[in-house]
Parts: structure tokens; C-alpha cells; sequence
């Protein structure tokens, strides 16, 4: 390569500087990225390693290394947002309606008393509904740490993107890829238990009714 046969001998700072400079501008990277991992590279290489053509070989492997670590984190970010996202947290609301609405119906059907048959089937619509609407906090809470962990791997992922020097890299690699799955599988389940109150509510107070 022509920009490595220009530097054959031990690189200066100068040098290492120049050349980081030119990869950039040949390959459509970032200049400044390039120039301070060119920096750290001749502070930590030998004397007798520090040659053009390892100094091109580094900055791509970097490069390539950085880019491959942005994608991984934007990808945990994505799946994460996408599993626990808007529309998830407004259909536990909507759960928490429905089985606040249905207590309240409950409740009503209680209060007019028409019978042992009748109180009891308002009393056990009552406690369906109520399990249902007290699930809707914990939920909430656990989809709102999944999301808030997302967050947090997309900005992991910016770190990985922006990082000019391996030990900026590692650090932005320095963290579980798994956190907030758990969070995100118990408020699935949470969501789970909402439904199958309200559904099993439902199911009550029409068979009391009707009955």
C-alpha cells in the first residue's frame, strides 16, 4: 500500500499521526478517531513494532471491531425496546382498566345483595378484578426498568461507535447484555395473570347474572 511504503522504518509520532490521517480520509472514517488511536498506538508499541504497515493493520482491525460492537448494542437495544415498547405499556394500562372497571362492577353487584348466590359470585368477581388491578403496578414498574435498560444499551452502543482507543472500546463492552430480560419476562407474566383476572372476572359476574 502506498500510504505504509512511505513509512518503512520505526514511526514518529508525526509519522503515526500522518498516516492515521491519511486511512482516514481513504476509507471515510473518522479523522479525529483515527489521529488519537494513532496516539495511543505509539505510546503502547514497541519501538521496533512501530511500523507503517502495523500501524494500517490496527487501525482497521479497530475500526472493524468498533462498528461490529456499535451494531451488537444497537441490536440488544432494538429487540429490547421493540419487546417492551409503547404499545406494551399501554396494553398493561389498558389491562388495569379493564379490571378496575370490573371491580367497580363488582362492587356494585355486591351492594345490591340479591342473594347468598349473587353475593358470592360479586364477591369472587371482586377479588379476580382486584388481584388483576393490584399486578398492574409491579408490572408497570418492571416494563419501565426493561425500557430504561434499553436505553441504556443504546447508549453503549454510541459509546462502541465513538470509541477511539481499546480501552474506550472494552468500556463500552463492559456491561451484561441480559439485563432487563428478566424484568421483561416477569412483566409478561404479570401481563398474563392481568388478562386471565379480567377474563375469569368477566366470566363471573355474567354467570351471576344470568344465573
Amino acid at each position: 500500500m502506498r500510504d505504509s511504503a512511505a513509512y518503512m522504518g520505526e514511526l514518529t509520532v508525526d509519522d503515526a499521526l500522518r498516516l492515521a490521517q491519511a486511512w482516514a480520509a481513504a476509507h471515510h472514517a473518522d479523522e479525529n478517531r483515527s489521529r488519537k488511536f494513532a496516539l495511543q498506538w505509539h505510546r503502547d508499541t514497541l519501538p521496533a513494532d512501530r511500523r507503517g504497515d502495523a500501524l494500517l493493520r490496527d487501525l482497521e482491525f479497530f475500526f472493524q471491531a468498533a462498528s461490529k460492537d456499535a451494531a451488537y448494542w444497537q441490536a440488544v437495544g432494538d429487540f429490547t425496546e421493540e419487546a417492551t415498547g409503547v404499545w406494551g405499556l399501554q396494553a398493561l394500562k389498558a389491562l388495569a382498566g379493564l379490571n378496575l372497571v370490573g371491580l367497580l362492577a363488582a362492587a356494585v353487584l355486591f351492594a345490591a345483595r340479591g342473594g347468598s348466590a349473587y353475593t358470592a359470585g360479586a364477591i369472587g368477581a371482586c377479588g379476580l378484578f382486584l388481584a388483576g388491578v393490584l399486578l398492574a403496578y409491579p408490572a408497570l414498574r418492571l416494563t419501565r426498568i426493561s425500557r430504561a435498560r434499553a436505553n441504556a444499551a443504546a447508549s453503549h452502543s454510541r459509546k462502541a461507535g465513538s470509541a477511539s482507543t481499546w480501552e474506550q472500546l472494552r468500556s463500552a463492552n463492559n456491561v451484561n447484555p441480559n439485563v432487563g430480560r428478566k424484568e421483561r419476562k416477569l412483566a409478561f407474566r404479570l401481563a398474563a395473570a392481568m388478562a386471565a383476572t379480567a377474563t375469569l372476572g368477566c366470566a363471573v359476574l355474567v354467570t351471576t347474572v344470568w344465573l
